[in-house]
């Protein structure tokens, strides 16, 4: 919910605010309907998931293959798609002529090879394809992750996992030289080493899903059940692709609710600098009202100064008859930017 939350704030950035989309957007919005895709099915699944296959009658096992073709088929197309989000959006950052979009390009040129790849292995894994999940089409012919020998399976698993990694680290990586050039603020610095780390998380993720399935795969009990081992799998493959989803949209959207953020929180100093005025009661009274000064040197950012005079009489006028009097005020109202949104007066804070 949360990447899904930040990829809207990215889109409604480019797309209203901004009115700058472009291909990185277009991915974003591909990313999203996939990883959608795969985290329904897998909640309208009622049962498989965390159950071993061999406690299932044939057709809830073929019923449940069926739902897992479909989910770990979304994963290396979402994988694939959140990359080249990335790589197009580094494109949008570095000149022309710069070595970093050289090799950007050249990312992107690898990283459409291998999602060609897994995808092809993924949504292809045996012919005919009904055999992934049908187990009484007799003739049919198994692959990678179709095979039904857990040795295979895991073989392609962990050569995915690892490529994965690798490509994850390259391509967090490409913007982190942008942090030792000396011309770059300390602040933008900082948002770097952060979204670098978060995309670490991401990397860490499809490290520990090769460290689960080579740990029970060396299992002397491990068997094909991928009811029993996919729920860990899967939960860490959409994290992973959700992390990088959320280092995708921080970047576009947050300086502009940084910035939207400080004019939310404006008020108004108001300072008194007079204010006389005399009334007569309807009990023949004079009351005559005589406050302090007050003066406030004030040294704000060139947006936030702004000072407004007023000078004027209350809409009535008195006289001995109605009992009503005069009301003269003097008011300086520089607007200011405060974070406690509070207002400074002659008796203090209120």
């Amino acid at each position: 919910v949360f990447s899904w939350i930040c990829s809207l704030l990215r889109l409604y950035t480019r797309f209203v605010i901004l009115h700058t989309p472009g291909w990185d957007d277009i991915f974003i919005i591909l990313t999203m309907l996939s990883t959608a895709t795969g985290s329904i099915v897998l909640c309208i699944c009622s049962f498989g998931l965390g159950e071993s296959i061999y406690k299932m009658t044939l057709p809830e096992i073929e019923a449940f293959m069926e739902v897992l073709y479909i989910a770990n088929a979304t994963y290396p197309l979402s994988a694939t798609l959140i990359k080249l989000a990335l790589l197009f959006q580094y494109l949008r950052v570095f000149n022309t002529k710069s070595r970093y979009r050289v090799f950007c390009k050249c990312m992107i040129a690898i990283t459409v090879t291998w999602g060609m790849i897994f995808i092809a292995l993924r949504w292809f894994p045996c012919y005919p394809v009904a055999a992934y999940w049908n187990f009484s089409i007799k003739g049919a012919r198994c692959w990678g992750f179709g095979s039904r020998d857990p040795l295979p399976i895991m073989r392609v698993f962990v050569g995915q996992a690892i490529s994965t990694a690798v490509l994850d680290l390259i391509v967090f990586a490409i913007p982190v030289p942008l942090c030792f050039k000396s011309d770059t603020p300390r602040k933008t610095r900082l948002c770097l080493l952060g979204l670098f780390v978060l995309g670490l998380l991401a990397i860490l993720c499809a490290i520990l899903r090769t460290v689960y399935v080579v740990t029970q795969t060396t299992a002397h009990t491990f068997q094909f059940d991928p009811g029993w081992y996919d729920p860990t799998t899967a939960g860490l493959a959409c994290l992973e692709v959700h992390l990088a989803a959320v280092c995708a949209a921080l970047p576009v959207f947050w300086p502009v609710i940084a910035t939207t953020w400080g004019r939310i929180f404006v008020t108004t100093e108001v300072s008194v600098t007079r204010e006389s005025g005399r009334f007569q009661l309807k009990s023949n009274r004079d009351v005559e009202l005589d406050s302090t000064s007050s003066h406030r040197n004030l040294t704000l950012p060139d947006q936030f100064q702004e000072s407004q005079s007023l000078e004027g009489w209350e809409p009535f006028v008195g006289d001995e008859t109605t009992g009503l009097g005069e009301n003269e005020t003097v008011v300086e109202a520089p607007a200011v930017a405060k974070r406690s949104g509070k207002v400074r007066g002659p008796l203090g804070y209120r």
